[in-house]
């Protein structure tokens, strides 16, 4: 499976998981007490959802221009 697939996968899981553990902190907000491993998780899952589209991209960036590369010798 190509990086670029792999990217978007792993952006829409991080989407859901942001999404769905933000809304718990707020209801722990909301009554009182917010449990740091869900916060965690938040974090976790909000650096997944920044980071895999880029990091997908730049791989295929690379992957590209090795095959330029390699049929250009």
């Amino acid at each position: 499976m190509r990086p670029i697939y792999w990217g978007v996968t792993w952006f829409f899981i991080g989407m859901v998981g942001w999404f769905f553990f933000g809304v718990i902190v707020e209801l722990q907000e909301a009554l009182g007490e917010v449990n740091p491993l869900i916060l965690a998780l938040v974090y976790v899952f909000g650096a997944l959802f920044f980071f895999s589209l880029p990091i997908a991209i730049v791989v295929e960036i690379v992957r590209w221009r090795r095959r330029r590369r390699a049929k250009a010798e």
